[in-house]
């Protein structure tokens, strides 16, 4: 197993012995941010509260946010110092968040070849168990929350192909950021599930171009769902393909600014950070690494960004872009602004951060892209359309005048906002979540 993990719950066994309490700190100097449950509130918030089993002050100074009420049981944001020997909150911000409501994982992480260790939250405790002698595919049942089952392969997932004819049916869909239930409700609205959430799209194909982490709850639930499908797709002669997007990368890179407090509280009681839940020896760690970072699908080029003029002006075909970008993972978000083609990931004219075909955002990337430029991107990939997510669009269809670019970034968070992009009998449709359909640009542009 990673060596950091063993460090780190090391560390945070240690200063739970030595406390005789749950996790809170590791001693170290600085302010320091968690969530954890409250068991104890003083009578006028001022003083002595016991949060996640630990003694914290909260002075005169201590910003106290009285939106929730702070009940035993729930959660708290806590923003905190160790001062001589005392843990001295700067903020203490009660949640309406019950600790015993939150479920989460499984999370696997690969010991060896053949032995895996599966990490799962429930009823305020992390628990760990060993499969050992994975040497085919094992299914695991009984799993809390939706996705009760999950299989553990020992077979390293490869990547996939980039490029595809375009199949009978196509359906992209993007930026769900960890909303579950409203991407299967919208899949079983248009029948690429069934009612139980099991693949009924046959050969059809399920496009996701990126950002399905973040800023959403059901992370973990959405990324087996994907990963069961991608199995029922293939076995029905079908497809799914996951684009990767910046937030995949961020979380890689350990940029965890927009994860939700439910997974800093699950991650303080397992005693290890987010991103070593996708570390390169976790199975969805090892299966994001063989993504791709744009794909051509029939004449759709599918990135989740953006596809940048500057980009362009190297000539990368999309293979040597994926294995650059396989390379990069997890990205360092440093570039010296002049070479996109050698920064993939991580550079502001890449696939998964370009915004210029705004024109609220062209000014920042350098102007926004003209039609000329956006039309020798698409015709030096023998493509008609580009397919984005990441910047919001009131509704999927065109954002530019000459149809080169479909934005399908919609506000997943909200059921009736949930749209996707449908390519079927050479047309593009808008579909949304009552499995009603627009026609939005004819794919055979004349």
């Amino acid at each position: 197993m990673n060596c950091r993990f063993h460090l780190v719950f090391a560390i945070a066994c240690v200063w739970s012995l030595c406390l005789g309490m749950l996790p809170i700190a590791n001693a170290q100097s600085g302010e320091v941010e968690i969530v954890e449950e409250i068991q104890a509130t003083p009578d006028k918030k001022k003083g002595e509260w016991t949060i996640g089993g630990v003694q914290i002050t909260a002075k005169k100074s201590t910003n106290l946010d009285s939106g929730h009420s702070p009940k035993p049981g729930r959660l708290a944001r806590v923003k905190y110092e160790i001062q001589e020997g005392q843990v001295i909150a700067s903020e203490i911000e009660p949640l309406k968040i019950d600790a015993a409501d939150i479920t989460d994982g499984p999370h696997v992480i690969w010991q060896d070849a053949t032995t895996a260790e599966l990490i799962t939250f429930a009823n305020g405790q992390a628990s760990r168990r060993i499969e050992k002698g994975l040497v085919t595919p094992r299914i695991i049942d009984g799993l809390a929350g939706p996705e009760s089952s999950i299989t553990l392969d020992p077979n390293a997932p490869v990547p996939q192909a980039a490029i595809l004819d375009m199949p009978e049916k196509l359906l992209a869909i993007s930026d769900l950021e960890g909303n579950y239930f409203n991407a299967l409700r919208f899949l079983q609205n248009n029948n690429v599930l069934d009612e139980d959430g099991h693949w009924d799209w046959g050969k059809g194909h399920l496009v996701l171009i990126g950002d399905l982490v973040d800023r959403g709850s059901m992370v973990t639930e959405l990324m087996w769902m994907i990963r069961r499908l991608e199995r029922e797709a293939e076995t029905a002669g079908g497809k799914v393909h996951y684009v990767l997007g910046n937030h995949e990368a961020m979380v890689m890179a350990g940029d965890l600014r927009y994860i939700v407090d439910k997974y800093r509280f699950v991650t303080h009681r397992m005693g290890l950070t987010y991103d070593r839940l996708y570390a390169p020896d976790s199975e969805i760690g090892r299966w994001w690494r063989t993504k791709n970072g744009i794909m051509k699908i029939g004449d759709l080029l599918f990135v989740h960004a953006g596809y940048s003029p500057m980009l362009d002006q190297y000539g990368l075909d999309i293979d040597s872009l994926n294995q650059r970008i396989r390379a990069a993972l997890p990205p360092v978000f440093a570039t010296d602004g002049s070479n996109p083609a050698a920064d993939p990931v991580g550079h502001k004219h890449g696939l998964f951060w370009y915004r210029g075909y705004f024109e609220q955002h062209g000014e920042e990337w350098g102007g926004q892209a003209t039609p000329e430029q956006i039309e020798k991107i698409l015709m030096r990939h023998n493509a008609k359309h580009i397919v984005i997510g990441h910047s919001v669009v009131e509704e999927v269809g065109s954002i530019d005048d000459e149809g080169y670019v479909i934005g399908i970034d919609v506000e997943w968070a909200k059921p009736n906002a949930s749209q996707g992009l449908l390519v079927e009998n050479e047309k593009l449709w808008r579909l949304n979540m009552q499995a009603e359909r627009e026609e939005i640009l004819n794919s055979v542009r004349n």
